[in-house]
């Protein structure tokens, strides 16, 4: 009876495929579950829950698979469909299992709990590090004890950094059996469940004694640092290790800091730690805007490390953004003499600020084109070359960068701000596509919507489309808000004025300009009184076509601030501008060359910007398209020529100076 009952059994199975069924899943899932641990757990460090969910979805899969080739194979008819209930549950169960391991993944794996190393089940903790002792590669067994001495200098000075998980050295008896295992690292880390090893050679040159290290990730066998050889008296090696375990300390705190992954992969070598500290610094005052402090944390750097060129990198372009332009290129001339020590990046790095500092904006757009080039997965360095295709004319560069990445994401930093959605909103008005323009600012301004900067380039994109009655709303919310650098609700006035009026609408524009003048006129004496509101009134007069009283502000502008690089010089350039539309070929003519004989430097092309704008009045269509093209050569920002476009009007239709504006890429 037992017999008969087993054979009909199996005659069923054989029938309903379920014995071919759990076979392909035997295999089939085995396959997965290794690919799962070895590849993408293993080597790719998913977490190790990734697992279990792999396991109850197959599981539940072949549960769902064998109900169904079950019942199915059923010959008679039934009322009732059991398996239309059983394979439902079983999916939501699934489902709600999976959900929950989800949802615990952040939590159970952090970085302070431990990663399976793809191994013989050993767990090793990604924070923690060893030293192995180094080998001996001098032929002379009298220094054996060498190696022993590095890895215990190096144990202890990284314990007393106190920055990381430290395992203590094995004991001294039990060297020579390490020795003889095929891979001593992997053993080292077994027994102390470490997932970084510090390891190294040392060998004879001459006099001195060079000691090579790296750094090692267990779990996938990637060398995450290699530092350059040091060297030092064979009788002192000491000497020798306390500069590499310095320059040490240095690497693995850019590897352990996760805010400088990237700092990492471009500085290359490794300052020394002390060094290290005080660059970390000056990063932090910059973000802060504390320049000066931020100057001398990089000089201090530098100064404690002197191979660490790209301290005064930073020291530089902290010179550039104080204006203080002569410092900053003495910076640089100096680093020069070391190009051939740098990184590639830091040799990338140096073409760009010296290009910048000449005015090349085209070299600095190719700079930071290479070096996007070389650090693909660097999310600052794509934004780096998106920045720098605006000014050069590439707009359509920049949208394809930006569009691709989060405009929030968290690696852009908390100093961001929406400059990047800045860059890409700019990108797009320069295209003419102001749809799309005001579908990225207002998204941006959600995230952000205390910032006036935000708030105008919203009202610009509403401007260029011409939708005027949405763009009082935004006024009043612009006196709502708190004060900016550089920006104010009168600017931002004026600009829409200015917006409105380039894109055909001068019935719309009258009105909020005069607005603007209100509200520069309303500011309280003291502030009134400055060079900044009195030139932004100016610019509000001369929007309106108010040549005498913008005249009036201009010349007490230049005379309190006649060599200030933007007030002098742009008060200079609108009284020329005023002069050629008053009919005063003369003194327009006479302030050019006045501009031409200005031989400051560092102004970037702003003179011949201005004389450009003046030839345009007086009708020099040639003239002012030679003098665009002279100014661009010189530093001009690009985007100088399509935000001023009122004296430009009588260019529009002049092919020359068409082919010029078209966007390059």
């Amino acid at each position: 009876m037992k017999k008969s009952f087993l054979k009909s059994f199996l005659a069923k199975l054989r029938k309903r495929h379920i014995i071919e069924t759990l076979a392909a899943f035997i295999g089939g899932g085995w396959l997965i579950i290794e690919v799962v641990h070895f590849v993408l757990i293993g080597h790719y460090h998913f977490p190790e829950k990734t697992l279990d969910i792999t396991i109850i979805t197959l599981f539940s899969v072949l549960l769902c698979t064998l109900i169904w080739r079950w019942f199915s194979g059923r010959e008679k008819p039934r009322k009732f469909k059991l398996e239309l209930v059983l394979i439902p549950l079983l999916v939501l169960v699934t489902v709600l299992l999976d959900i929950n391991l989800l949802l615990h993944l952040k939590g159970s794996e952090s970085e302070s709990v431990p990663r399976f190393n793809g191994r013989g089940g050993t767990r090793l903790d990604p924070s923690r590090i060893a030293v192995a002792v180094f080998e001996n590669q001098t032929g002379d067994s009298k220094l054996d004890p060498v190696g022993r001495l590095a890895a215990d200098m190096i144990t202890q000075a990284l314990s007393q950094a106190g920055l990381f998980s430290v395992a203590p050295l094995p004991p001294v008896e039990t060297m020579p059996d390490r020795a003889k295992a095929k891979n001593r690292l992997r053993l080292l880390a077994e027994e102390t469940k470490a997932g970084k090893i510090v390891s190294g050679t040392y060998y004879l040159q001459g006099e001195s004694i060079r000691f090579h290290t790296k750094v090692t990730e267990i779990a996938n066998n990637k060398n995450l640092l290699d530092l350059e050889p040091v060297s030092g008296p064979v009788r002192e090696p000491s000497q020798a290790l306390e500069a590499l375990r310095s320059k040490l300390l240095g690497g693995l705190a850019l590897i352990f800091d996760p805010s400088l992954q990237d700092d990492l992969l471009l500085i290359g070598e490794p300052p020394r730690y002390d060094a290290y500290i005080e660059f970390l610094d000056g990063l932090r005052a910059d973000q802060r805007a504390d320049y000066p402090k931020a100057i001398a944390s990089y000089h201090r750097s530098a100064t404690l490390d002197p191979d660490f060129k790209e301290a005064l990198l930073q020291e530089a372009m902290t010179y550039w953004t104080l204006g203080q332009y002569a410092k900053g290129q003495e910076l640089l001339a100096e680093i020069e003499k070391a190009r051939e020590s740098l990184s590639a990046f830091g040799r990338y790095f140096l073409d760009m600020f010296q290009a910048y500092f000449r005015g090349d904006l085209e070299e600095v757009h190719w700079a930071a084109g290479q070096i996007a080039a070389l650090y693909p997965t660097i999310l600052s360095w794509n934004v780096t070359k998106a920045n720098c295709a605006l000014p050069t004319n590439y707009p359509q560069e920049a949208v394809d960068l930006l569009s691709k990445i989060d405009l929030f994401d968290e690696r852009l930093g908390k100093e961001d701000k929406g400059s990047t959605g800045s860059t890409l909103i700019t990108a797009y008005h320069m295209l003419g596509n102001h749809k799309q323009e005001l579908k990225i600012a207002r998204r941006v301004r959600k995230a952000y919507p205390e910032l006036l900067n935000l708030l105008g380039l919203e009202a610009r994109a509403l401007a260029a489309l011409g939708r005027v009655n949405e763009l009082q709303k935004l006024i009043e919310e612009s006196k709502t808000l708190p004060p900016q650098s550089e920006y104010s609700p009168g600017s931002i006035m004026r600009d829409i004025g200015r917006e409105l009026r380039a894109h055909g609408h001068k019935g719309a524009a009258i009105p909020i300009l005069n607005q603007a003048v209100q509200w520069f006129e309303s500011r309280p004496q003291e502030e009134k009184a400055t060079a900044a509101n009195r030139f932004a009134l100016a610019g509000a007069f001369y929007a309106l076509d108010k040549w005498d009283k913008a005249e009036i502000l201009l010349e007490g502008v230049h005379r309190d601030l006649p060599d200030d690089p933007y007030y002098g010089i742009g008060s200079c350039g609108l009284l020329g501008s005023i002069a050629a539309r008053k009919g005063n070929r003369e003194k327009a003519l006479k302030i050019s060359q006045e501009m031409k004989d200005n031989k400051t430097p560092y102004l970037f092309g702003i003179p011949t910007y201005w004389r450009a704008r003046i030839a345009a009045l007086l009708g020099d269509k040639e003239g002012a398209v030679n003098l665009l093209q002279e100014a661009i050569k010189q530093g001009c920002d690009y985007q100088n020529l399509y935000f001023s476009p009122k004296d430009f009007e009588s260019l529009q239709d002049f092919p020359p100076f068409q082919q010029l504006m078209k966007p390059k890429g």
